[in-house]
Formats: C-alpha cells, sequence, structure tokens
C-alpha cells in the first residue's frame, strides 16, 4: 500500500467516530498484559501485534455497520471485495480457459447444489488430455476468489440434438423453418409501422409467438392482422400469438436490481461463510433483495446469524458502488432458512 493511499485511509478513519471507551479497554488491556508478563523484545513485538489484530478486528466489524467504515474498509485489498462490483465466476472460468486455447463449449451453475459444469468439446483422446489442466485451472480461479462453496465438474460436451422423440424433433425443425422465413418481415414491418418490439420470438411446446410491448401500446387488433397477414401470405400455419404488456418504469427498475443481486451474489453463493445456498429478487410492488441460506429455522442462533447476514447486504447497498444502481429506492432484505421461513 503506497504512503498516499495510506494517508487517505488515515485522515478518512480520523473522521469515523470510534467507540473510544471499548477502544481503551482494548489497548489498555493488552497492554497491561505485556507489562505482566514482562517480555523480552521479541514478545514485545508480539504484544504490540496483537494490540494492532484486536484493533484491526474492530474496524473491520464497524466496516460491516458503519458505512464511513465501508469506504475506508473497500480500500484495503482483500476486505474491500465484497464493496466492490465484479465479473461472475462463470465468465472469469470461459475467458480464462479459452484465452489459454482450451477447446470450451459451455460453463453452468447448478443451484442450490453450486455445481459448476465445464464443458469440453472435441474426441475422447483430447478430453483426456486436458481435463486434469483444465481443472486445475478451474480450481485456481475459485482459489484466488476465495470462492470455497463450490464444486466442479468438467466433462465432455453432450451434443443433445436427436435425442428424444425423432418425429417430434422433426416437426419442430420444419416449423423452425418456416418460421425464419417470416421472422425478419414480420418484425421489419411491425418496426416500420412504429411498434416498439421489447422481445420477440417463438415458443415450441406449445407453439406460441411471443411478443412484449410497453404498456402504453393500443394498437393490439391491427398488431395481430399484420403478423396473421404475413403468415398467410408466406404459407405457414397460424399459430396463437401471446402478448404480452410490460410496464417499462418497473422493467427499467427490473434490469437495474437483477445487475445489484448478481454482483451482491458473487461473493454470497461463493464463500461458505455466508451460508447463502440461493439469491433471488422481487420489485413488486417495491424492491426485495433475497437470500435462502443453509441454516434451517430451529438451529441455535440461525436468526442471529440472519439479522447478520442482512447487515452485510444492506450495507452493500448503501456502498458508494450501488449508489447509481439503488438510485434512492426503498427496499426490502428477507432472508430464508432452509426450511422457507423468513428469519430477519
Amino acid at each position: 500500500m503506497n504512503d498516499h493511499l495510506s494517508n487517505d485511509i488515515k485522515r478518512e478513519i480520523d473522521q469515523i467516530k470510534v467507540p473510544e471507551k471499548e477502544l481503551n479497554q482494548v489497548i489498555q488491556s493488552a497492554i497491561q498484559n505485556s507489562k505482566e508478563k514482562k517480555p523480552t523484545f521479541n514478545k514485545r513485538l508480539l504484544y504490540f501485534g496483537s494490540v494492532a489484530v484486536l484493533l484491526f478486528g474492530l474496524f473491520i466489524s464497524s466496516a460491516f455497520i458503519s458505512p464511513a467504515m465501508a469506504k475506508v474498509a473497500s480500500k484495503i485489498p482483500y476486505f474491500g471485495q465484497i464493496f466492490e462490483p465484479k465479473s461472475d465466476i462463470v465468465s472469469d472460468i470461459v475467458k480464462e480457459l479459452r484465452k489459454r486455447g482450451y477447446k470450451i463449449s459451455g460453463v453452468g451453475v447448478s443451484y442450490p447444489q453450486k455445481e459448476i459444469q465445464v464443458e469440453i468439446d472435441g474426441s475422447e483422446s483430447y478430453i483426456s488430455m486436458v481435463k486434469g489442466e483444465v481443472e486445475k485451472i478451474t480450481k485456481e480461479i475459485l482459489q484466488s476468489k476465495n470462492y470455497d462453496a463450490y464444486t466442479f465438474k468438467v466433462s465432455k460436451y453432450n451434443d443433445y440434438k436427436g435425442q428424444g422423440d425423432a418425429e417430434e424433433d422433426k416437426r419442430n425443425k420444419e416449423f423452425e423453418e418456416e418460421y425464419t422465413k417470416v421472422h425478419q418481415v414480420i418484425h421489419k414491418e411491425l418496426t416500420k409501422r412504429g411498434y416498439n418490439l421489447l422481445s420477440y420470438g417463438m415458443s415450441y411446446n406449445p407453439k406460441t409467438l411471443e411478443i412484449e410491448i410497453p404498456k402504453t401500446e393500443t394498437r393490439i387488433k391491427e398488431l395481430k392482422q399484420v403478423v396473421n397477414h404475413i403468415f398467410k401470405l408466406n404459407h405457414v400455419d397460424l399459430v396463437p400469438i401471446n402478448l404480452k404488456k410490460v410496464d417499462m418504469v418497473k422493467r427499467e427498475q427490473e434490469n437495474r436490481w437483477s445487475d445489484i443481486v448478481d454482483i451482491m451474489s458473487e461473493d454470497l453463493l461463493g464463500k461458505k461463510e455466508y451460508k447463502v445456498r440461493m439469491t433471488g429478487f422481487s420489485v413488486h410492488p417495491e424492491p426485495e433483495v433475497q437470500a435462502f441460506i443453509t441454516l434451517s429455522s430451529s438451529e441455535e442462533h440461525s436468526k442471529e446469524f440472519a439479522e447478520q447476514l442482512e447487515k452485510v447486504i444492506d450495507n452493500f447497498l448503501q456502498s458508494d458502488q450501488m449508489e447509481t444502481r439503488v438510485k434512492g429506492e426503498s427496499y426490502h432484505i428477507k432472508i430464508f432458512s432452509k426450511d422457507n421461513k423468513v428469519i430477519n
């Protein structure tokens, strides 16, 4: 840590109200112990170090309570990680493995098991040759982030095409080819008529055209007529149109809080100490952040743990990094036990 950074931290610590009574008790206790034992020079260093450890422990504990302390803690490597937005673990693994030239077809995570699956594309001999190296790199990435809550599995990529009902697959493929012919035409025509298509695509089971538009759009009948007309002109069988109207204010809010929870979840899910098995959120009627932990409601101290976890999450949401995302909105934090009871 350079001198400039040290001075910045010192100035900010000086501005923070520290419980002086507790602080003095810690110092006096440590000094008293050192006097009573009449230590040698080396032991004096040890006792002085113990004061520093106690003070640092007090500082870190306060960081999870005081936003001012959190700001200081965020400047210290490692302890600041929980306050820092960062890339997700899946992206990091994919990026690193592909950078090193491995044929990675995909990486995913299953919840609540928290197992990372790394799939390699290639022959059996290639898989056998690189599997150990891929496992080693994946393990190193997890360790570099102190993510001890994940397990991982490296396996051969399975091409799921052709599995299942052959006739059904054939029908779906034929329909996909037909739909592809009209997809661009429909999108172009609706856009030309001034429709704001938020999402647009085909669902196959059952076959349905899925369209999302702003809730302020009123030309519903015309939209359906345009779509059906294009289907008929191209001799494609008509399918039901599932039209969903979207509250754009809520959609923007939903996207923001989705990003917030994604950032928050990285450490909460990755580190065993938080005991979090899943996270979630809702913005209806107002933002609510959810953490699902591994403790049952009947376990001793589960409520106290949930309340402490709530403080950690709340501190994160109030941090400088989250200010532009939270936008001063009111929110709730709910901690669910293993038996799905709210315990905070």
